[in-house]
């Protein structure tokens, strides 16, 4: 809840603010507008969703503040979504934007040389093209391709900034996982977008994810020692074909099991549930069409996500729209069950796009696709996750 302050100005406290701000001086947080210095301003915008643009313009240094409630937007410094700092700004001072927690990035103009002390928000990753001199806080340098050496490097992933890191990803999954190699196709894709990543599976044909989580099964043994062994950035559990709609609480079981598990061993790891597909093979009397299976099982993969705590990749969807709007390509197997090499380079799309953040219209990788249908199902997955 936002508290709002109305302040009434004497005429003493608007001389004393003088040619400090345009309409409010330091401390009027109800201000839209600010004068820094002498050659800086700063100014609110809306930013169409009930949030703020903060944009600082100018030359020279920006002032130090001696707290995060000594900045003149502290009040409203929570709902800045954006902050956009215009080149000439060569100095960025201490607290200046610490309040900004909502801010995801910023990307430094070439000016700016030096940054104070709690200048950004911890949340906030904090880029640049040049070399800059940071007195708390990561900034990340910009480089256009993987650095052969480990350090605070960021580029363009997706149309948004991303550190170049390398995601280790562990797929868990049956028959539908395992077709044409789709954690491998997902790399591939990934890779070619721009992603870094390494993959890892785990997957045997019918197997649950209670089975998985069971420490006694055979492929739980096998879980349980690269969970407990290995690191992984991400696990994406893909539970047999028709459980989750046959059998929501045995899935929601199996999946809650693991996720406890992954907790367990894992530190700062994803967990997406892979949202799989209706099929031909599965229509009976409640679910006569594929949009109906696929949207039954849907809402099965998104309420159990919801139940654990895990995000959905949601391919099912994405087959779903290829099945209504382009019937000419062929997602099924000769089984009408199993993805042909299409419906498993579509899922590998929508996985690239949710795990890694990348556009999967970029990526280079078509092997073995007509181009034209790469095109089709690269934009279908971005639409689907974005």
């Amino acid at each position: 809840m936002i508290k709002r302050a109305f302040i009434i100005f004497t005429a003493i406290a608007a001389a004393a603010c003088g040619a400090i701000a345009t309409t409010g001086c330091s401390g009027d947080e109800q201000a839209d507008s600010w004068q820094l210095t002498g050659s800086i301003s700063a100014n609110f915008s809306d930013d169409g969703n009930h949030g703020y643009i903060l944009t600082v313009e100018g030359s020279g240094a920006m002032p130090d503040y001696q707290s995060e409630s000594a900045t003149p937007w502290y009040g409203r410094a929570g709902r800045v979504t954006e902050i956009v700092l215009g080149e000439g700004i060569t100095y960025v001072g201490d607290y200046t934007f610490s309040g900004c927690s909502y801010v995801d990035y910023i990307i430094l103009p070439d000016s700016v040389s030096a940054i104070g002390s709690q200048a950004f928000n911890p949340n906030i990753m904090v880029c640049s093209y040049n070399a800059v001199t940071s007195e708390g806080g990561t900034v990340y340098t910009y480089s256009q391709n993987q650095p052969s050496t480990v350090g605070d490097y960021w580029h363009m992933l997706g149309g948004v900034p991303a550190i170049w890191q390398t995601l280790r990803v562990l797929f868990i999954g049956n028959s539908f996982t395992y077709y044409n190699d789709l954690p491998s196709l997902f790399a591939s894709v990934a890779n070619g977008a721009g992603a870094v990543v390494e993959v890892d599976s785990v997957t045997c044909g019918s197997w649950t994810l209670a089975k998985f989580a069971d420490a006694n099964d055979e492929y739980g043994a096998i879980v349980e020692q690269k969970l407990s062994t290995e690191e992984y950035d991400a696990v994406v559990l893909q539970e047999q074909s028709t459980l989750p709609i046959d059998n929501y609480n045995s899935f929601l079981s199996g999946a809650s099991a693991l996720k406890d598990k992954i907790d367990g061993y894992q530190a700062d790891c994803s967990v997406y549930m892979y949202a799989t597909w209706g099929f031909p093979s599965g229509l009976n009397s409640k679910y006569t069409t594929i949009p109906d299976m696929e949207a039954a099982l849907r809402s099965a993969y998104s309420n159990a996500a919801k139940e654990i705590g895990a995000s959905v990749s949601s391919v099912g969807e994405a087959f779903t729209y290829v099945y209504n709007n382009y019937p000419q390509i062929n997602l099924y197997n000769t089984d009408q069950h199993h993805p042909s090499y299409e419906g498993s380079y579509l899922a590998a799309c929508v996985h690239a796009a949710t795990i890694t953040g990348c556009d999967p219209r970029e990526s280079t990788y078509e092997d073995g696709l007509d181009g034209s249908v790469a095109d089709i199902l690269q934009q279908v997955a971005y639409n689907i996750v974005f």
